[in-house]
């Protein structure tokens, strides 16, 4: 049974990094991918009771709740607890997942938890490396999203954590996930597109500079 269900949250995981694939290519970029990727998403076979996994949320904003929303898709998981610092956000919650969601704003409450099998950690980049840490040695396997830490001086300390317990820990990248993004590799490395000669980034996309 044991082992049943750890596959079962392995299992879960993965669709968590799917799903982080499939929100990074839009509507008509990599259409066929795209199709693929929800199909497998909404075509799982039906959970048995060693499947049900509940699930936390921990930062409700609105990486978060999309977050919640595809781990939901799957069946056998449920949504048994939110946190946040904006009461507004815990108001939503409950709203969208039902009035019994226990809701707090100290993500330490949620850890103590004996329902909660694991967290999605969604909160400002800051805060990632403790709680993610925390939740690992309350017992919690954590979906973390980007950057899965503040600084690189925290990183082994998530990495210890995640040894020491054995418990899942995943980081969510859309834009490192992406299948454009894999498909444009295996196009330049293939020589479909000829030499590259330029390329463009950016970040801060929500500045107003």
């Amino acid at each position: 049974m044991k082992k049943n269900r750890s596959d079962s949250r392995r299992n879960f995981i993965k669709k968590m990094a799917v799903s982080a694939a499939a929100v990074a290519t839009g509507g008509n970029v990599m259409a066929k991918e795209n199709k693929t990727v929800h199909y497998k998403l909404k075509n799982k076979r039906p959970a048995d009771i060693n499947d049900n996994i509940n699930i936390a949320l921990i930062g409700s904003g609105g990486m978060g709740v999309q977050d919640a929303i595809t781990a939901l898709s799957t069946p056998g998981v449920k949504m048994v607890a939110a946190c946040d610092l904006y009461d507004g956000r815990l108001k939503e919650a409950k709203d969208r997942w039902g009035k019994d969601l226990f809701t707090t704003r100290h993500y330490k409450e949620v850890l103590m938890r004996k329902d909660v099998d694991a967290v999605i950690v969604a909160t400002p980049d800051h805060w990632h490396q403790q709680i993610s840490v925390d939740a690992m040695k309350a017992g919690k396997h954590v979906y973390c999203e980007k950057p899965m830490v503040h600084s690189i001086t925290e990183g082994p300390a998530v990495i210890q954590a995640q040894k020491e317990t054995g418990k899942i820990f995943q980081v969510g990248s859309q834009g490192v996930s992406s299948l454009g993004n894999e498909k444009a590799k295996e196009l330049l490395k293939e020589g479909a597109i000829g030499a590259l000669n330029y390329a463009e980034g950016f970040w801060a996309r929500h500045s107003p500079v």
